[in-house]
């Protein structure tokens, strides 16, 4: 044993046991990011691209219109109000996907009035794909 080599008391080197630990670390890497790939792409129908749905309160939107403004973001989510009321407000409601991924808009209905009139939270989604350009996504289903 050359004399700058230490062991264990098991007679293993310090060497070979930083390689196994580097080896699991990376192992354990490659596990975690394959296994949030294939998540990714089982909650939004894609592989890192603009999703193909959107999991949001319980129901799925759809893409629809691509590149609108905020302003027509914004005069859409106008012409949303019921007979007699007025729309509600455009609000952040997250990120797609969470934490690292592009911010969400909707005007969210609050919840008594959900409860009330039996509507889904929000008629659409609004995903932010560039500076102020922004993709429709619609309810998928009925309300």
């Amino acid at each position: 044993m050359p004399p700058t080599e230490q062991r264990f008391a098991a007679g293993v080197s310090i060497a070979a046991m930083v390689r196994r630990w580097a080896t699991a670390v990376l192992a354990l890497t490659a596990v975690v990011l394959s296994a949030g790939t294939f998540a990714y792409r089982y909650t939004y129908g894609s592989w890192w691209q603009s999703p193909q749905r959107i999991p949001y309160c319980g129901r799925t939107y759809v893409p629809g219109t691509p590149d609108l403004s905020l302003a027509d973001v914004r005069q859409r989510v106008s012409r949303t109000a019921l007979p007699g009321g007025a729309a509600d407000p455009l609000v952040s409601i997250g990120k797609t996907p969470p934490v690292v991924g592009a911010d969400m808009l909707a005007a969210v209905t609050p919840e008594a009035q959900r409860q009330q009139l039996g509507t889904p939270c929000a008629m659409a989604l609004y995903l932010k794909t560039g500076n102020d350009h922004y993709m429709a996504y619609g309810l998928s289903g009925g309300p």
